[in-house]
């Protein structure tokens, strides 16, 4: 004797556990409300930059262009 008499028997009674699991799901809650507020919190934008990095970041970026201006120079120069 096989636990299922029929493919169709099989079926219905996947398709009934997956209904009720379909109907569970909207209220289910995998992640705690903390853990999921971290992620958003994590997601907004950064604080702007004070004035003194901002000034860091001016001079970085000058030393990267003027390095690179001198490499141009050299490629064309060879």
């Amino acid at each position: 004797m096989q636990v299922f008499p029929s493919v169709r028997s099989l079926e219905r009674l996947a398709g009934a556990v997956m209904c009720e699991q379909d109907e569970a799901w909207p209220e289910a809650r995998y992640f705690s409300e903390g853990k999921i507020s971290e992620l958003y919190e994590e997601r907004r934008a950064p604080e702007p930059p004070t004035e003194e990095q901002r000034l860091e970041y001016d001079k970085m970026a000058r030393k990267a262009i003027e390095a690179s201006l001198e490499l141009a120079d050299r490629m064309e120069a060879a």
